[in-house]
């Protein structure tokens, strides 16, 4: 049996694809919330708390420096 992680291995051993990652900004906020509710049968606090995060993701062109002075050069 081959697993994904051989085959991914064995076509990209040396991790080139992992590069697309330094391109991408991911920003996250987090809120939380807590309750607290008194149990009758309990005869204590039954305390609640709820995490809620929302990211939004973007994608950053790559710094090409030759490139966009190329461009800039053949646009003027």
């Amino acid at each position: 049996m081959v697993s994904g992680v051989i085959i991914g291995d064995a076509l990209d051993p040396i991790g080139l694809s992992d590069g697309d990652n330094h391109n991408v900004v991911k920003e996250c906020s987090t809120k939380t919330t807590k309750s607290k509710m008194y149990d009758k049968e309990l005869q204590d606090y039954i305390k609640n708390e709820f995490v809620e995060e929302t990211c939004t993701t973007t994608h950053k062109p790559p710094d090409r420096p030759i490139i966009n002075a190329i461009k800039h050069k053949v646009a003027h």
